[in-house]
């Protein structure tokens, strides 16, 4: 009926009119970063050079602690929105 189809891109997608940062050696795929060609070798791919595992491994390090970092931040902003909660009660019960 009306219904429109919705085309998602991905984050690996390079658009029009830009280059790409680095390219797949197996299946040519281009993507926007290194560290994200370097995920999808180690991913999708077997037969490695010594060179690539290392730097999968390196990829798949500084996803983690990007994913660390960003626990620790929905975290704080968590202890901060319960602590104004916290003192807003104690402010309203008390008058």
């Amino acid at each position: 009926m009306g219904r429109k189809d919705s085309v998602v891109v991905p984050e690996t997608a390079v658009p029009d009119g830009e280059t790409a940062a680095a390219t797949c050696p197996y299946c040519d795929r281009p993507f926007r970063r290194k560290r994200l060609r370097d995920l999808h070798v180690g991913d999708a791919h077997e037969g490695l050079s010594d060179d690539e595992t290392a730097a999968y491994e390196a990829a798949v390090e500084a996803a983690d602690e990007d994913l660390f970092v960003y626990h620790l931040k929905v975290a704080g902003a968590l202890g901060v929105v319960f602590t104004a909660l916290f003192l807003l009660a104690v402010v309203g019960f008390s008058l």
